[in-house]
């Protein structure tokens, strides 16, 4: 449990007056010989507002069960609450959702002037979104993030989470009974990844309907793939990680620009595995189980030339 929090009394507040009055009039000095620069004198103005008279950020965020706190070449765990680039921005959305905490609070610093813009830009697009989640676990996802900016340089981020209380709880007990009368202790992991696999495969329909992905409910998540037996990939990928996460094998979800699928470490490599592309739809209608995308290298899976695979790889590093 981390806590950010301002325990001043009177006297500590006084104090701190004094240094915002001195530090006030060092600046505009100093503005007065630096007149041409007149964004950096209100920046730094600003700055001393902030840290004086703003007081620390309080928090009270607990960390849910289902965060992984892994660190992959892309992203790293960063709980620093004071952005100061770009990649302290990507890394904080990321540790965000990776402790699926529901709101949390940070500040920019004085000196990065770009902050807000970078922030705005990554959570306003979804493809950026979409790959940062891909690195958490399906129930930390969401559908949407809010931001709310502060003049003072505090940033508020809000989540829409993709699966309610009500879906995590109906899943997690669907999990526990697939997973306890399938799951095969004389095995190695692989098998039974290959268990959990056919599994999926054979109690699921690609949904030919749904081509959006956007729904928090239906195809697009793991409860229509186990609850409902429908899904399209991205329902494939959250449902099969699930069972990943049971079984305590390091993974995440990968994705093109159409496209989503699981990378799983196992035997030490990273491994595609694709359970969509291993369900295809029969021209009669009939259902099928293949393993042509099962726990295959980099380049198995580009050799098959389908352009559904072209994944980018300077963000999904360990797939290279």
């Amino acid at each position: 449990m981390l806590y950010w929090y301002n325990n001043y009394g009177d006297d500590m507040n006084i104090k701190k007056l004094v240094k915002v009055a001195v530090a006030v009039i060092i600046i505009v000095i100093l503005g007065f010989l630096i007149k041409d620069n007149y964004y950096l004198l209100t920046n730094k103005i600003e700055y001393v507002y902030t840290k004086y008279l703003q007081g620390d950020i309080r928090q009270n965020l607990t960390d849910n069960k289902y965060r992984k706190k892994e660190n992959y070449g892309y992203v790293k765990i960063n709980e620093n609450t004071t952005l100061k680039n770009k990649d302290d921005v990507k890394n904080m959305i990321y540790t965000y959702l990776d402790a699926g905490w529901n709101e949390y609070t940070v500040k920019c610093d004085a000196d990065y002037l770009d902050c807000t813009n970078d922030i705005k830009e990554i959570v306003q697009n979804n493809t950026y979104l979409t790959d940062l989640s891909n690195f958490v676990h399906p129930f930390n996802t969401f559908d949407k993030i809010n931001t709310t900016f502060a003049a003072s340089g505090k940033v508020k981020l809000k989540k829409e989470p993709r699966y309610s209380d009500s879906q995590i709880d109906t899943l997690n007990k669907k999990v526990d009974e697939i997973y306890k009368e399938n799951y095969d202790s004389s095995k190695n992991v692989s098998e039974n990844i290959k268990i959990f696999h056919d599994y999926i495969v054979n109690h699921t329909k690609y949904d030919q309907s749904n081509t959006t992905g956007l729904s928090n409910v239906g195809s697009s998540s793991a409860y229509g793939v186990l609850i409902d037996g429908i899904g399209i990939c991205s329902g494939y990928s959250d449902a099969m990680q699930l069972f990943l996460e049971k079984m305590n094998v390091k993974n995440y979800r990968i994705s093109s620009s159409t496209h989503e699928w699981n990378l799983v470490y196992v035997e030490g490599a990273w491994r595609h595995l694709d359970l969509t592309w291993d369900d295809p739809i029969m021209s009669d209608g009939s259902d099928a189980l293949k393993e042509d995308y099962f726990l295959i290298d980099t380049n198995t899976l580009l050799s098959k030339d389908d352009g559904e695979h072209n994944f980018d790889s300077s963000i999904y590093i360990e797939a290279k």
